[in-house]
């Protein structure tokens, strides 16, 4: 039988759901039968890069487990009971992790060992309800447990109206809220959802979860209570899903929002709450490829979408994380499925902090791009192909998967105008003032008016719709034309030109005007030759057709702090321009490879500059985008010159607010 769920189809067998569009077959194994992990493990690492090198080692413990529980209050981080072995057996061990000391403490343990089951702390409390009693295969129960912090003591409560395992527990205000989760006989899946008013006697009948299963995360945002992904059936034939419902209590109704970048289960202990956003690592992806993951994704519920982070630095399932501040604290966790050989836990740096993410299939230097619905596009010198990386997924399209653009060529200007990728002008044979234009919802490309002038490496930007380009090389000479594109009527206008011609300087636009950045002309580095270039900050105003630039007048723009090129993209978030990496010959504080990993940060109404977090990875011929507040950096050349990369880098700032 074939059930739907919003554009997905689902098909029923043996007390299971498949995802219709993801069930295959891996080297002769299907969907719930044992799995050859050494051949998944070289599977993953082929599809979904290495791990990341962006965490520290923070404590060890003695008692490896997965599918235990987890509560943070304060700096305390307190993990009860859990599986211990691959024989799936359960302690009931209870421990204090101080995020501060890395010092672990004893507690009570628990009056019975207890897995599948999602603790809240309201105040003092800690409350468990339902979940699996000992060893696996142990019973659902109804019991309710709840522990206090203070007194290191176990009591009961209320106990849910029948047993259950595997389904979540979220506490909004004073009201408990379980849904979901497997009947007694470990496989049924419950769309109950029932809530208690903490001092009522009694549980509460209230909507049911509309698509039933268990191991969902769950968790509060904006006063909604989330149900994400989890599986269909427990006991035999468990298949994970993408499915997001939240609940409204002030409405009392279930909606779904937007699905999980992949099917994902087992992540219950590794779903958080963090700056108004929902995090989460780790788990099982069963039917999507992968028995265990190391993703760490992201949920801006403002903007209805996912992001990812990035990967821990092995894959776990049923592993722990929280955050403290802006640091997340991750591991524990079971490998190839039931075994937990992870001693260790793990912390990171969320924001401020350039993470690498998985690496390009192909190295490409002198990049251009651009950000459509969560898509980033990237073009460079060599073959004709287009890259893409799915920020939601972390990973990359292979060579090939997208249509070739018709022009060859490096040193684009790039801008996304209507959902449609433009690459303006370039360096090479056949695209210098060529307008190529790439639409993602046909997958195709088609060429655009050419430019007034046959031109490479210009400045570029967007401004109320209209594309704005100044500067670039012509035939080896760097010129000072400027033009405008209206793409509604696909014609050009010239405009005032440079006042000081520059190519392969940083632009972009505060929303009114175009922001050109150092770069490089006469006197220094005339075509594409490595020179220092220039600290110059030139600005035009399309309201009066009109430039303004860097000189000794105080009510001038500040100019860049280290004269460089090569820095391609400036990227403005939050009220600033981020001018990121570049290209230098000499002089004070110059590298030796050429290349910088600076980032110098101007805020136009201030007219000041500040430093921003350096590269990791020091690149020229990069093109620089954001989206949803991260910054990205792919490509680029890692020495002065004709250089590439295969390097992804990501930065969140702290300040980000571009998502409200």
């Amino acid at each position: 039988m074939i059930v739907s769920h919003g554009k997905r189809r689902w098909l029923l067998v043996a007390g299971g759901l498949v995802l219709l569009a993801t069930v295959a077959t891996l080297g002769g194994f299907a969907v719930g039968r044992r799995w050859p992990f050494e051949r998944l493990e070289r599977l993953q690492t082929k599809l979904f890069g290495e791990p990341s090198n962006d965490w520290a080692e923070f404590a060890t413990t003695d008692l490896p487990r997965y599918e235990l529980a987890r509560v943070l209050r304060g700096t305390s981080l307190y993990l009860f009971s859990g599986f211990t072995t691959n024989r799936q057996l359960a302690a009931a061990r209870v421990e204090v992790l101080d995020l501060d000391t890395g010092v672990w403490t004893r507690k009570q343990d628990m009056p019975q060992p207890l897995t599948h089951a999602a603790p809240v702390i309201l105040g003092d409390t800690v409350w468990f309800a339902g979940g699996f009693e000992g060893n696996h295969p142990g019973p659902a129960t109804s019991r309710v447990w709840l522990y206090d912090l203070e007194r290191d003591r176990w009591s009961t409560g209320p106990p849910l109206p029948a047993p259950r395992g595997g389904g979540g527990l979220v506490a909004h205000g004073d009201t408990l809220h379980y849904f979901g989760g497997w009947l007694p006989d470990r496989n049924t899946d419950s769309p109950d959802h029932w809530t208690l008013v903490v001092g009522d006697d009694g549980w509460r009948t209230a909507p049911p979860l509309p698509m039933p299963r268990g191991h969902l995360s769950s968790g509060l945002l904006d006063g909604k209570i989330y149900a994400l992904g989890g599986a269909i059936g427990h006991d035999p034939l468990p298949v994970d899903v993408d499915a997001v419902h939240r609940f409204d209590p002030t409405t009392g109704r279930w909606e779904e929002a937007a699905c999980l970048p992949f099917v994902l289960s087992h992540a219950e202990p590794a779903t958080m709450l963090y700056d108004g956003r929902i995090l989460l690592l780790g788990g099982r992806s069963r039917g999507g490829g992968r028995e265990v993951v190391d993703d760490v994704v992201l949920f801006d519920a403002a903007l209805e979408r996912w992001l990812h982070l990035g990967r821990v630095p092995e894959p776990v399932l049923g592993a722990v994380g929280v955050t403290l501040g802006d640091t997340l604290f991750a591991g524990l966790g079971a490998a190839n499925g039931s075994d937990p050989k992870n001693l260790l836990l793990w912390r990171t740096t969320l924001r401020d902090t350039w993470r690498r993410a998985d690496a390009m299939p192909v190295p490409l230097g002198e990049v251009a791009g651009g950000i459509i619905d969560g898509k980033l596009y990237l073009v460079g010198q060599g073959p004709r192909w287009t890259l893409a990386h799915d920020l939601a997924t972390g990973r990359w399209g292979e060579p090939g998967e997208i249509q070739n653009r018709p022009a060859a060529g490096h040193h684009h200007a790039a801008e996304v105008v209507g959902g449609r990728l433009f690459l303006l002008g370039g360096i090479g044979r056949s695209s210098p003032g060529v307008v190529q234009i790439y639409d993602p919802k046909l997958d195709e490309w088609r060429l655009g008016p050419a430019m007034p002038f046959a031109a490479g490496s210009n400045a570029s930007a967007v401004i109320d719709g209209k594309i704005y380009v100044a500067g670039g090389i012509v035939a080896q000479t760097t010129v000072g034309d400027a033009a405008v594109l209206d793409p509604a009527m696909m014609q050009w206008t010239s405009i005032a030109p440079m006042p000081r011609p520059r190519s392969q300087a940083a632009s972009a636009t505060d929303g009114k005007r175009l922001f050109v950045f150092g770069g490089r002309g006469p006197g220094s580095g005339d075509d594409t030759g490595v020179m220092n270039g220039f600290d110059d900050v030139q600005i035009y105003d399309p309201a009066s057709d009109t430039w303004r630039v860097s000189d000794a007048s105080p009510s001038a723009p500040a100019p860049l702090p280290r004269a460089r090129g090569g820095m391609g993209k400036a990227v403005w978030l939050d009220g600033e321009f981020w001018i990121i990496g570049g290209e230098t010959e000499d002089g004070p504080g110059a590298p030796k490879s050429g290349t910088c990993a600076r980032v110098d940060i101007f805020d136009p109404v201030a007219n000041s500059w500040r430093a921003g977090p350096e590269l990791p990875t020091a690149r020229r011929g990069i093109f620089p985008l954001a989206d949803a507040g991260m910054i990205y950096v792919a490509g680029g050349g890692s020495v002065a010159g004709e250089s590439d990369s295969d390097v992804l880098e990501i930065l969140w700032p702290r300040q980000s607010n571009s998502r409200r």
